[in-house]
């Protein structure tokens, strides 16, 4: 191997890390969100046939 060829892979290595530290909560909170979004459509549409009889 060449001498910097070790130090790159730490590099690269540390750089996914930190992508994935910081993307992996933004998508887990996103779908919580979608979550909750499909929770209150049918909570309106269920007001919706209530309200129009």
């Amino acid at each position: 191997m060449s001498p910097g060829t070790s130090d790159l892979i730490l590099l690269i290595l540390v750089f996914v890390g930190l992508q994935a530290w910081w993307i992996i909560p933004l998508v887990k909170s996103n779908q919580k969100l979608n979550e909750k979004e499909n929770d209150l459509r049918v909570e309106i549409k269920q007001l919706e046939k209530i309200y129009r009889k």
